[in-house]
């Protein structure tokens, strides 16, 4: 029986698996180097950003406390303007001016539809209570119009109200118009319609 030692393919052997762990160790520190490079990178852009950030923040914050007193000083004129504009029906006392009552008397003959008749025209009592104030109208307009001939239009009281929306002085002194009263009755063999208009504070 005769044996062979083969110590050429044993050395062969040997280098090629310390080749291969020169190979694998390598191959170890590039992933660990990329790796440690990623996370170098990705910190430093979010150290970055978060400059970025705190620059904006602070930017915004130095504008917000430059305009801040000016918006204060603003809140108080308005403030002093709103109890100005509360007070003002006080002293110029708007609504018992002769003056101001010969306007809402021109604009509502004005906004009147030539087919309505206007019966009256009265105003709130004096004597209502700020508790009763706002139960009812402070001006209420009543009237009538016949509907027959070329006088159809039964939307005429609407139309009436619609222009007394818009006119001065009634649109700013009242800040709503309300038909209290639309009805229609026979009269004589004629339809007759009634309204009442209520001009609300």
């Amino acid at each position: 029986m005769e044996y062979q030692l083969n110590f050429l393919s044993t050395t062969a052997d040997e280098r090629i698996k310390r080749h291969m762990k020169r190979f694998s160790f390598l191959l170890y520190i590039i992933v660990f180097g990329a790796t440690l490079f990623i996370l170098f990178r990705t910190h430093e852009s979010q150290t970055y950003m978060a400059q970025v950030f705190e620059g904006l923040n602070a930017d915004i914050e130095g504008k917000i406390s430059s305009v801040e007193p000016r918006m204060l000083f603003l809140e108080r004129k308005i403030g002093v303007r709103n109890r100005l504009r509360k007070q003002s029906d006080i002293f110029l006392q708007p609504r018992n001016r002769p003056s101001i009552w010969r306007k809402m008397l021109i604009d509502i003959t004005n906004a009147l539809p030539p087919d309505l008749v206007i019966t009256k025209i009265f105003s709130r009592s004096d004597g209502s209570t700020k508790k009763k104030k706002g139960d009812g109208p402070a001006l209420t307009i009543e009237g009538y119009t016949y509907i027959e001939g070329s006088n159809r239009d039964i939307l005429s009281v609407d139309n009436f109200r619609g222009n007394l929306l818009f006119s001065l002085p009634l649109s700013t002194i009242y800040s709503d118009i309300k038909v209290e009263n639309n009805r229609i009755y026979k009269e004589e063999d004629r339809l007759k319609l009634v309204f009442s208009l209520g001009l609300y504070e």
